[in-house]
């Protein structure tokens, strides 16, 4: 039988620029690059033959083959929403519950497939990647995307990135939270030592590392109390042997949980999907909970990244 299953997927936000030779920096445009691209990809499915097969931009990331396996538009907000996906060798096994394990027939040119769906803003420039462990990261999509502008641009006076955004009112905004979810923090050094101490008699002065994760119970009504949430960021959030400090929390009553990174200060949003265990998200759902987080009012994440620009 199969079992539904509650999956958070993580979004981080990015800006593509060219660093010039002055240090410099500028906004790329993909508009031209991907409207050409969705034209070959259409005009590829519409003769429907074998020759179909070889369309897709694929290349080579860490000895593996990976590809854009769709670009499409979305009429309403014209958005670009990209599947990439990389293709691995390594060949898993399929069972039942209490049967035997059997590895799945492949042949020499067929792969199994990891997705990763993107979202691209033409008119501000913005990148919205989804994240997964076993499919292409931020770094793979923007090694990808620099051999697509080598393909259909040429040279570029300058070096072209993924520059992710930053958010630089995460200190401000953690102290301004109603309810606090999660807190994960990680410490180095004495600081490490220290907390031991906390919690075992003597301490142990062979620890290198500690990391600790705080959990509110999962009614949405439940919360960590605020003192002793505020006493850790008071603490912790500006100590150098701090390597890791993220929150999950909420500013309102009516505000969705949102996490907050205190160390990389990255902007980033999560979704939940309701899914079977073997099933993978269908990157049409992914993409429309994508485009909401997007492109809600002033709360969408797309104003907080112009903000933060």
């Amino acid at each position: 039988m199969l079992v539904s299953k509650i999956k958070k997927v993580g979004f981080n936000f990015f800006r593509p620029i060219i660093k010039m030779k002055d240090d410099e920096t500028k906004l790329f445009n993909f508009k031209d690059i991907f409207e050409k691209i969705r034209g070959e990809y259409s005009q590829a499915k519409e003769i429907n033959d074998l020759e179909t097969e070889n369309h897709k931009l694929v290349y080579n990331y860490n000895g593996e083959p990976a590809r854009l396996s769709s670009i499409e538009v979305d009429v309403d907000t014209e958005y670009y929403h990209l599947v990439f996906e990389r293709l691995n060798y390594q060949v898993p096994t399929r069972t039942t519950l209490h049967g035997e394990s059997q590895a799945l027939d492949l042949d020499e040119d067929e792969y199994i497939g990891f997705e990763v769906n993107v979202l691209y803003d033409p008119y501000h420039q913005i990148f919205m990647i989804q994240r997964n462990r076993d499919s292409l990261g931020p770094s793979g999509i923007e090694i990808f995307l620099r051999t697509i502008i080598d393909r259909y641009v040429g040279q570029i006076d300058g070096i072209f990135n993924l520059a992710i955004v930053s958010d630089t009112s995460a200190k401000k905004r953690a102290f301004n939270q109603s309810a606090y979810r999660k807190i994960h923090i990680k410490v180095t050094g004495n600081k490490a030592n220290g907390i031991v101490e906390k919690f075992t008699k003597g301490g142990n002065k062979g620890v290198d590392s500690v990391e600790i994760i705080f959990n509110s119970k999962i009614e949405k009504a439940e919360k960590i109390d605020e003192d002793f949430a505020k006493k850790i960021l008071d603490e912790y959030i500006d100590d150098p042997e701090v390597q890791k400090l993220r929150i999950r929390s909420r500013e309102n009553e009516d505000d969705v949980v949102e996490p907050i990174d205190l160390i990389d200060h990255k902007l980033q949003t999560f979704c939940e999907f309701d899914y079977r265990e073997n099933r993978h998200l269908n990157p049409i759902s992914v993409f429309e909970k994508m485009k909401l987080k997007f492109d809600i009012e002033d709360g969408g994440f797309k104003n907080k990244v112009l903000r933060e620009s």
